[in-house]
């Protein structure tokens, strides 16, 4: 079956090869030679009501860990302006001044909405940290003409670590509860139909925790090495429950090489994920092995990696129900066209996924307790793009053109009365995305970032790629003044989406406006312990729907006061 794979791909490794190529004929035409050194999880859960971080990032040259990811806006657009946290432990510029373990910050607004967060954590230590976390935030919160949509979000964490020479030793324990309620319909539409707040009501806990050892070597050329070990259980109220088993280790190694010029090293990822996953009418036990040998070189200012991605997987999947195995490329380059200013990259790759009870909850929480779990496979992801900074500011422009297998879509549950649920269907998608940030910070006074990205699905059978937006664009920008005061403003604006609805049994597409969130806030510094903030959020009132049929809450008011010490 591996030689079937190989020959399948080896039209993909030559488009890559091609790439490389040409990404470094790009570069000699630049006349540089410098050396550039490549520096190398998501688990989605019920978020609160933030707003959704667009932070401009530089795109690392290697991967930990093999991830796959397609775009979904995973959080409720809602609420207010979250300002940045600040750190439990301060530091003064200069000498250092008083050193501050904990961190606490409370809050009130409209809408009944009350909000707690606290932190502890060790003071500075070279053998061990530790610390915990506390929060709270729900809201009460009604929208004309609409069943209750309040929420509560809860969680506590406590983590630690130990360092040795050589190792780090870490572990973390945390558990999530939060409360959201099927708010999608409007009662007048069915005034025969009787329902009390609790059989709206949809409650996720999940409790977690996680492993992780270590290398730490200042020696080069030793092998480094990490372990992870995960452990979850998640489940609602509707008694879905969902136990996940995950284990990684990393392994890399450089090699000794004649001359300064010519670096290279092999890298082996080898993880295990196992599910089990039962619901009121349905459940599955899928096992997902992945194998991951790379092999990375460079020389002047070009890098390159090859391997494969080995993917064996069994129990429920959209084709198959037996166990089965794949490959997927694993090609990269990187020239370097300015020294630690810009450079250019380009990729050709393949991943699988396991979408879980857990991932698809956290990305649309008013789903059905009943989905169906498949894997999702990126059988081949093509682009590149350029990243660079200079003088405090940071860029990043890319564009990526992938082939998606059971990619899940959220569609209404038509065969509820109130339609208040979503299903999940899997459908293949063709995706081009392309994204750009850019961002600038001068310390202790302004910072801001900027994110667009744009997106074009193609799916082969269904009309639309349901209630996914095709543009997406974020801004945030924070100035202190006198060090005592800070005005922070933010934008988000989302494109128009569709939802699968149907007449006479035809399916009919129904468009859904975009959203655009205007957010606005203040903070006083009292001084080194306390400040005070009052933060705005949908400043415009609108009732803009980030699920069909589900809109948001209108203008949010929040004030409090942030405590460390």
């Amino acid at each position: 079956m591996i030689t079937k794979i190989l020959k399948r791909n080896f039209l993909i490794y030559l488009i890559s090869i091609s790439i490389l190529v040409f990404s470094g004929y790009f570069s000699y035409g630049q006349g540089q030679n410098e050396e550039v050194t490549i520096i190398a999880p998501y688990i989605p859960s019920i978020s609160d009501a933030t707003k959704i971080p667009f932070r401009p990032e530089i795109t690392p040259g290697e991967q930990d860990t093999p991830s796959f990811e397609y775009d979904y806006v995973t959080k409720r657009l809602e609420t207010r302006l979250e300002l940045d946290p600040v750190e439990p432990m301060k530091f003064s510029e200069g000498e250092q001044d008083e050193i501050y373990r904990n961190y606490a910050k409370v809050g009130f607004g409209n809408y009944t909405t009350p909000y707690l967060e606290f932190m502890a954590s060790s003071l500075q230590s070279e053998k061990y940290q530790f610390g915990a976390r506390l929060k709270h935030h729900s809201s009460q919160g009604k929208i004309k003409g609409y069943p209750p949509s309040g929420y509560s979000h809860n969680l506590i964490s406590v983590y630690g670590k130990t360092f040795s020479k050589n190792h780090t030793l870490s572990a973390d324990i945390g558990y999530n509860r939060d409360v959201v309620h099927f708010y999608g319909f409007v009662p007048d539409n069915f005034p025969d139909v009787q329902y009390s707040k609790d059989d709206i009501r949809q409650r996720f806990q999940h409790l977690q925790g996680n492993a992780e050892y270590s290398s730490n070597y200042k020696e080069k050329y030793k092998l480094n090495h990490i372990f992870r070990l995960g452990l979850h259980y998640f489940s609602d109220f509707y008694g879905t429950r969902e136990s996940q088993v995950s284990f990684i280790t990393n392994l890399d190694k450089g090699f000794k090489t004649i001359g300064n010029d010519f670096k290279h090293s092999f890298a082996l990822d080898l993880g295990l994920d196992y599910l089990n996953y039962k619901d009121s009418i349905s459940s599955s036990n899928p096992l997902f092995i992945l194998i991951r040998p790379i092999y990375r070189f460079g020389f002047g200012q070009y890098r390159f990696e090859a391997g494969l991605n080995i993917n064996i997987a069994s129990g429920s999947s959209a084709n198959q129900t037996t166990m089965g195995m794949d490959a997927f490329p694993v090609l990269k380059s990187e020239v370097v066209i300015i020294d630690e200013k810009l450079k250019a990259f380009a990729e050709v790759s393949g991943n699988r996924s396991i979408n879980s009870f857990r991932s698809l909850a956290g990305i649309n929480p008013f789903m059905t307790s009943t989905p169906l779990i498949y894997y999702t496979d990126e059988r081949i992801k093509i682009g590149g793009g350029i990243t660079g900074n200079a003088g405090g500011l940071n860029f990043l422009a890319e564009a990526y053109y992938s082939y998606l297998n059971d990619m899940p879509l959220f569609v209404t549950d038509t065969s509820l009365v109130l339609q208040n649920k979503f299903d999940v269907i899997y459908e293949d998608i063709n995706l081009l995305k392309i994204k750009a940030s850019l961002g600038y910070m001068q310390v202790n006074q302004f910072s801001a970032r900027l994110m667009a990205a744009y997106y074009h699905y193609i799916p082969k059978d269904e009309v639309k790629a349901w209630q996914m937006p095709n543009f997406e664009i974020g801004l945030d920008a924070g100035y202190t003044l006198m060090e005592k005061y800070t005005i922070r403003a933010s934008v988000l604006a989302l494109g128009s989406k569709y939802a699968r609805t149907f007449e006479a049994g035809e399916v009919v597409p129904v468009k859904v406006s975009g959203a655009f969130d205007l957010g606005l806030g203040f903070e006083y510094q009292v001084n080194k312990m306390i400040s005070a903030y009052i933060d705005a959020s949908n400043i415009l009132n609108q009732h803009y729907q980030r699920w069909y049929q589900y809109p948001v809450q209108g203008i949010q008011m929040m004030a409090g006061v942030k405590l460390t010490f």
